[in-house]
């Protein structure tokens, strides 16, 4: 009876061990889907917009190239951010994750905005 006990114990381990292992490596393939990528900014469209308690913002409509990819989408910046239209032509690390798309800028800090529209990009734009 005691080795029946035994083999019990061992066996359970063994599944928790490999029920870990498999829940690792599902999480690891779900990390390497969302990897951060290079990206340029091709164009930048900064609008001023007034929000109910009469603050004024920088609202930016922004298109980025991602490999074959052209992603719109749309930034309000928050005071003491940097002003996106002297990044026209850089490339940036961004991060797509669903309908948001995740920058860095020059310091570094990640930004996220929302992703408007998403189109292949030309052959001249390549």
């Amino acid at each position: 009876m005691y080795k029946g006990k035994s083999f019990r114990i061992r066996f359970f381990a063994i599944c928790v061990l490999l029920a870990s292992l498999c829940a690792g490596m599902l999480s690891a393939r779900a990390e390497t889907d969302k990897t951060w990528q290079s990206g340029t900014l091709i164009q930048v469209k900064a609008h001023e917009v007034t929000s109910a308690d009469n603050v004024v913002s920088k609202q930016y409509e922004i298109t980025v190239q991602v490999g074959n990819k052209i992603y719109l989408g749309s930034y309000t910046a928050k005071d003491g951010e940097p002003e996106l239209e002297y990044y026209v032509g850089m490339a940036r690390m961004v991060l797509i994750d669903g309908d948001t798309l995740t920058f860095n800028d020059l310091l570094g800090r990640a930004h996220s905005m929302r992703i408007t529209s998403t189109r292949n990009a030309t052959e001249a734009q390549s």
